[in-house]
């Protein structure tokens, strides 16, 4: 709204100049040949009416320089900002396809995904390393297989075994 709002003011800030400009050759060619055929009161009052448009003219021409300004930055700071969110947005993408295909991987090795999290206190990896364990395999393949080390795995079976008991 801000961006709207500043767009109508230079536009109507560059209509004013144009209507001054206009008045300004028009009074100047309605001038007649002779300055001294006016009255003197009229004549200054013109001067004035000239230097002050004058004056208008020129603080409008650095408002809208300052607002072009102010405008280029803007455009420049945002065109930084969409260049970064979208290298994030291609990181975010890269890592996510990463994630997929690093899943689809495990799924195609029997892994469950909470597994492959090595989080030995989950129940899945518990229950994947002590059923690996009843059907005889090592420790190496078990670890291997849950993704964990080999003393979590150890520390596993043996509380089991304690427990069990």
């Amino acid at each position: 709204m801000s961006v709207a709002l500043t767009f109508a003011q230079v536009a109507v800030e560059i209509l004013l100049v144009l209507l001054l400009l206009i008045l300004w050759r028009r009074t100047r060619a309605v001038r007649p040949p002779d300055p001294a055929g006016l009255p003197e009161n009229w004549q200054h009052s013109l001067e004035n009416f000239l230097a002050e448009a004058e004056k208008l003219s020129a603080n409008f021409e650095r408002n809208l320089e300052d607002r072009k300004n102010l405008s280029a930055d803007l455009i420049l700071k945002l065109d930084r900002r969409l260049s970064d969110y979208q290298i994030l947005l291609k990181q975010a993408e890269a890592s996510f396809n990463s994630a997929q295909k690093k899943l689809a991987g495990l799924r195609q090795e029997g892994v469950s995904p909470a597994a492959a999290g090595a989080n030995p206190a989950a129940p899945e990896v518990r229950a994947l390393v002590l059923q690996m364990a009843k059907k005889g395999h090592s420790t190496e393949e078990i670890a291997a297989k849950a993704r964990l080390h080999l003393g979590e795995v150890e520390l596993i079976i043996d509380l089991e075994r304690q427990f069990s008991l």
